[in-house]
C-alpha cells in the first residue's frame, strides 16, 4: 500500500473531524470533561499541522500551530470557553488568509478558479477579487455570530449554529454565487458587444 493513501485518509479524517467538531463537542461533553475535549481538539489540530508539514504545505501547517496555540492559551482561562471559541478562531483564520491574498497578485478565489480554468480574462480576475472580499465579509460575520454563540448561547444553540447553520450559509453563498456570476457575466458580455 502506498503512503499517499494513508495520507489522504488521514487528511479526510481530520477534515471530517473539523466539520463535525461542534456536534462531537455537544455529545462529548455529556461523557467527557472539558479538559479531555480540549486536549483532543489540540491533538487533532496539531495532527492537521503535521499532515500539512508532511505535504510540504508550511503556510497552513504554521496556521494550524498558531490556532493550537491560541486554543491552548484560551484553555488556561477556561477550557469550555476555549472549546466553544474554536469555530470563531477558524472563521477569523479563514478571513485573515483570504484578506492576505488580496495584497498579492492572486486573491484566494482567483487561485481556486485557476485550478479549473488556468486562463482567466480580465473580467474574471476582477470578479474573483470582488468575490474574495465577499468571502472575507462572510467570515467576519460568521465569526461575530460564532462569538455570540460561544459567549451567550446555550450549548444547543452553539451546536446548531456552528455545526449546521454556518455550513448551510457557506453552501448558500457557494451555490448562490454561481447564478449571480452567470448573470453578471452575461450582462458584461452584452455591454462589450454593444460597444
Amino acid at each position: 500500500m502506498s503512503w499517499s493513501v494513508p495520507k489522504r485518509v488521514a487528511t479526510i479524517l481530520l477534515a471530517a473531524l473539523g466539520v463535525a467538531y461542534p456536534v462531537l463537542v455537544y455529545f462529548g461533553l455529556s461523557v467527557f470533561s472539558p479538559q479531555f475535549i480540549l486536549i483532543g481538539l489540540l491533538i487533532v489540530v496539531l495532527l492537521r499541522a503535521v499532515t500539512f508539514a508532511v505535504q510540504k504545505r508550511y503556510g497552513p501547517a504554521g496556521l494550524a500551530v498558531l490556532v493550537a496555540g491560541i486554543v491552548a492559551a484560551g484553555g488556561l482561562a477556561s477550557e469550555l470557553l476555549a472549546i466553544r471559541f474554536y469555530p470563531v478562531i477558524v472563521s477569523l483564520t479563514m478571513g485573515a488568509v483570504f484578506t492576505v491574498t488580496l495584497f498579492t497578485d492572486r486573491p484566494m478565489v482567483e487561485r481556486l478558479a485557476r485550478l479549473r480554468m488556468p486562463d482567466l480574462d480580465d473580467y474574471s480576475i476582477a470578479y474573483t477579487r470582488k468575490l474574495t472580499k465577499v468571502w472575507i465579509g462572510f467570515f467576519a460575520v460568521n465569526a461575530m455570530i460564532a462569538t455570540w454563540t460561544a459567549l451567550y448561547a446555550s450549548m444547543e444553540i452553539w451546536t446548531l449554529y456552528n455545526g449546521f447553520l454556518s455550513y448551510l450559509l457557506i453552501g448558500i453563498l457557494f451555490i448562490g454565487e454561481w447564478p449571480v456570476r452567470r448573470i453578471l457575466r452575461a450582462r458584461h458580455d452584452r455591454k462589450i458587444k454593444e460597444s
